[in-house]
């Protein structure tokens, strides 16, 4: 399996086949079989446990206090950061098998809500005067946490030339979409000593 994360990584999985798991692997080609029928197998259990490796909210956010809002969305944000720096062909594959797998699709749709739902359940009692409307709170999350969707997929994956002159760390870019997504729930910006990338920020405000 974790040659063929590193083969996904490199080839992705339309051109990937057993030859190159088991050459990768170091092992004969037969004994491919002896643990998974087909590649189609292989390819979504090693994805799946990819994709829940960042379910477990608690080993996320590991060493950050519970009131700590910023600490907790940047240790969420980093780990999505890091999954796509360090492996932006696999992260790829992940899209494109949710588009081509119905039910590995729908895993990775269910993993995604979960990882949102510890903020969802949060909401009505973080803002008790909103008196949110049924599935509201759930919409606002998924809202916010898509904003930096499309921006990951274009700096790491599509490599887009004029994003990657920014040139930003891994740490930079976590914290980017911390502050965007810290400023549309609480309407203000974090702390500006616990910033870098974003500390000018602070002054993005409408003037009246």
């Amino acid at each position: 399996m974790r040659a063929a994360l590193t083969v996904l990584e490199r080839d992705g999985f339309h051109r990937m086949r057993i030859a190159d798991v088991t050459r990768e692997a170091g092992v004969a080609q037969g004994l491919f079989y002896h643990y998974f029928k087909d590649l189609k197998s292989l390819t979504v259990e090693v994805l799946t446990d990819f994709a829940r490796a960042s379910e477990d909210a608690q080993a996320i956010e590991k060493g950050v206090e519970p009131g700590d809002w910023y600490g907790r969305i940047y240790a969420h944000n980093l780990l999505v950061v890091r999954s796509y720096a360090q492996r932006p062909g696999v992260m790829r594959c992940l899209l494109q098998l949710a588009d081509e797998d119905l039910e590995f699709g729908r895993m990775l749709r269910d993993a995604y809500r979960a990882q949102l739902m510890w903020l969802v359940e949060l909401m009505p009692r973080m803002f008790p005067e909103v008196k949110f409307q049924p599935q509201q709170a759930l919409m606002v999350v998924y809202a916010l946490a898509g904003i930096g969707e499309g921006l990951l997929r274009e700096y790491f994956i599509n490599r887009s030339d004029s994003l990657r002159k920014a040139d930003l760390t891994v740490e930079q870019f976590a914290e980017l979409l911390t502050t965007m997504f810290y400023r549309g729930l609480f309407l203000e910006h974090p702390d500006a000593s616990r910033l870098e990338y974003t500390r000018n920020m602070a002054t993005m405000v409408r003037q009246h």
